[in-house]
């Protein structure tokens, strides 16, 4: 795709958006809530102005931000969604995440900076170390942790992005007696920012591992509201 967008192009999908926000009371049915990039948290805003020109995905240095597909609803077809599990797990030395650009760009998310039509707006008061575009949530049934043995990949990268202090995941028995193995994580939702980088090393989905698993044993969640 070219680096400039054309008036043609862009006329289409106004066009197309403008004949989706038509349906009216349609505007949501069946579409499912997806995790949206930066700026992107204000789902009217964002199924109303989005284009579908996809530069924000072209634009997004971890390669994180991706189309969303038919199955997640007519009217978010095209918009663009957050995608953490297309990373080989296990891997704390290369993985993919949302770092908001805060060392990138003057810290200013790169997608938004790319947005042409307003759909990814930030907040007045953004700041990226409170920014926040989900949360993840724990599947215990999947995590292999609770289900066999000892696993530390979701808690040591949050540690690693994170850093101790700010950290989302954290041993709900560390303190206990005994050895690593019982070691069970929790996701304290109060200080997750939707990263994804947990997502992107956990290993359960791994063969071998959770077997039948649809999606990984923990996976970041849109916001509520």
């Amino acid at each position: 795709m070219s680096n400039s967008m054309t008036r043609r192009t862009l006329c289409i999908g106004v066009g197309a958006t403008a004949a989706m926000v038509g349906l009216g009371a349609l505007r949501y049915a069946g579409s499912a809530p997806l995790v949206r990039p930066p700026g992107g948290q204000d789902e009217e805003n964002l199924v109303s102005r989005c284009v579908h020109c996809y530069r924000c995905i072209e634009a997004c240095p971890e390669k994180v931000i991706v189309a969303a597909p038919l199955d997640a609803g007519l009217l978010n077809m095209r918009t663009p969604q957050m995608e953490f599990s297309d990373c080989y797990p296990g891997q704390l030395d290369d993985f993919r995440y949302c770092d908001f650009c805060a060392e990138r760009n003057g810290g200013v998310p790169q997608c938004v900076a790319a947005c042409p039509s307003g759909a990814l707006q930030l907040p007045v008061d953004y700041d990226a170390a409170r920014e926040v575009i989900g949360v993840a949530e724990l599947d215990q049934n999947l995590c292999i942790a609770y289900r066999s043995s000892f696993c530390a990949f979701c808690h040591d990268v949050c540690q690693q992005v994170r850093g101790e202090e700010n950290a989302a995941i954290y041993y709900q028995n560390a303190d206990e007696a005994g050895p690593d193995d019982t070691r069970l994580p929790v996701v304290d939702p109060t200080k997750c920012n939707g990263c994804g980088a947990c997502e992107a090393v956990c290993v359960s989905t791994q063969v071998g591992s959770t077997l039948d698993a649809a999606h990984r044993a923990i996976v970041v969640k849109p916001l509520e509201g």
